[in-house]
């Protein structure tokens, strides 16, 4: 489309007095969507710049059609047709097949059940559990030491992996757990489905020490605050 557009400006002459082609303003900025697509990282995967590539492929598009591949015969358009739209097709049919039982975000039963847990609890505690988006404490708007990693990158905060890794000690229970816990302003630790599976080899030096606060089918709440005690901790 490039060539195409500098032929026609070539062939009519270039001025600052003449009008452009209105397809300039297009080409124009898919262009530049383009080369930003290829030379800016706007989150740590490296597919998820396609969300930006997509806008500059779309604006082309009835460009290509209008002023090139409708000029051609119609074998050529088939094809052509063909290699453009086939793999898209190809990619969203094997993404519907394979989430044709739908893809799960959070357990409703869960989210509320870690609701009835923490409701008694201070609404300014920190909590330590597994950094990610679908947490249920993050579901149920609880302060925890670290949101998603990706997340953050995207936003713009490059410093959160010296707490990542002080989370990560934490959570494995390192010797100095209790001194890390003061470090990120812990109160709670969770220990749920996630973290079981995350941080599969901690040692729990926590539970010899800590008051259970809560548990239940979805996991348990330490609080680091309380001196252990045989008093029966909420449960649901």
């Amino acid at each position: 489309m490039l060539a195409w557009l500098a032929a026609r400006i070539a062939k009519s002459g270039f001025g600052w007095e003449k009008k452009l082609p209105e397809e300039i303003a297009f080409i124009f900025a898919a262009t530049a969507i383009f080369i930003f697509f290829f030379s800016i990282k706007t989150a740590p995967w490296i597919w998820d710049n396609l969300k930006i590539g997509i806008w500059a492929y779309f604006i082309v598009l009835p460009f290509l059609w209008r002023q090139l591949i409708m000029q051609w015969e119609v074998p050529v358009r088939v094809a052509v047709c063909f290699a453009l739209f086939t793999s898209g097709f190809v990619s969203l049919f094997g993404g519907l097949a394979a989430g044709k039982g739908g893809f799960g975000f959070a357990n409703r039963g869960e989210v509320d059940a870690v609701n009835f847990a923490v409701r008694k609890m201070p609404l300014e505690a920190r909590f330590a559990a597994w950094p990610t988006y679908n947490h249920p404490l993050l579901l149920n708007g609880r302060k925890v030491v670290m949101g998603y990693p990706g997340h953050l990158w995207t936003q713009g905060f490059d410093d959160y992996g010296k707490t990542n890794e002080q989370l990560t000690k934490l959570m494995q229970g390192a010797p100095n757990w209790a001194d890390l816990a003061r470090t990120l302003h812990v109160r709670y630790i969770f220990w749920g489905r996630e973290e079981k599976t995350n941080y599969a080899s901690s040692t729990h030096p926590w539970e010899k020490t800590a008051t259970l606060a809560a548990s239940g089918t979805w996991g348990t709440i330490y609080d680091l605050e309380s001196a252990r005690s045989q008093v029966p901790a909420a449960t649901q």
